[in-house]
């Protein structure tokens, strides 16, 4: 039975019945429906791949395209292999933010349902030598933030290694590697902010005391 419309089509993964009203109307690949999904978004929340790289690479679609909210396709990513075809092979920006002023990273982050593509994103943002964002359930109490800023170095280039290199498993998705994972950034987040701030406190009280 055909697709209704394309919105549905691109759900399914109906590549064929998308290719049928795209051919009717070639720019309806970048539109709305009445909740603001495009087929572009419909393709990446649902995993079809080959669908999704139809979409941008024959059709013309907008790999940044915006629903209502200002979420192009990439907040909709459920998987790490959806999220690494949008940014690597398709040029989706991982630095755009919604209208709440959220990447995707953060949005994903927020919902706590993919932690794994949420990772991916993160490690995927430009280097930045302010203090990495806790994992979450992990709480970190500052009060000299700026200074902490000062005196952390960039984030450690061995923990970006090692997540790429998970990333790359094929159990990436498995609880295992899930938990692995989040023990590797609450490390790096306690040897990144949380040891510096305790040395630099003793090194204040051992001048006080001098």
């Amino acid at each position: 039975m055909p697709s209704a419309n394309i919105w549905i089509a691109a759900s399914d993964g109906d590549i064929v019945s998308v290719g049928r009203f795209l051919a009717q109307d070639p720019t309806a690949v970048n539109a709305h429906d009445e909740n603001g999904y495009t087929p572009i978004h419909a393709a990446v929340s649902y995993g079809h791949i080959s669908l999704l790289k139809s979409l941008i690479r024959t059709h013309g679609g907008n790999v940044n395209v915006e629903d209502h909210d200002g979420d192009t396709p990439l907040f909709a990513a459920e998987t790490v292999e959806v999220a690494k075809v949008l940014v690597e092979e398709l040029g989706a920006n991982v630095d755009h933010t919604n209208s709440s002023g959220m990447t995707a990273a953060d949005s994903i982050e927020e919902d706590g349902s993919f932690p794994l593509v949420a990772a991916y994103l993160r490690d995927r943002e430009p280097s930045d030598p302010a203090i990495p964002k806790p994992p979450p359930g992990v709480s970190v109490n500052l009060s000299a933030e700026e200074d902490v800023n000062e005196s952390l170095p960039p984030v450690d280039e061995a923990l970006r290694q090692r997540i790429q290199e998970m990333a790359s498993r094929p159990n990436f998705e498995s609880e295992e590697t899930q938990r692995e994972l989040r023990e590797l950034i609450t490390q790096a987040v306690q040897e990144h902010v949380i040891e510096p701030d305790a040395a630099r406190n003793t090194r204040q009280r051992q001048d006080g005391a001098s």
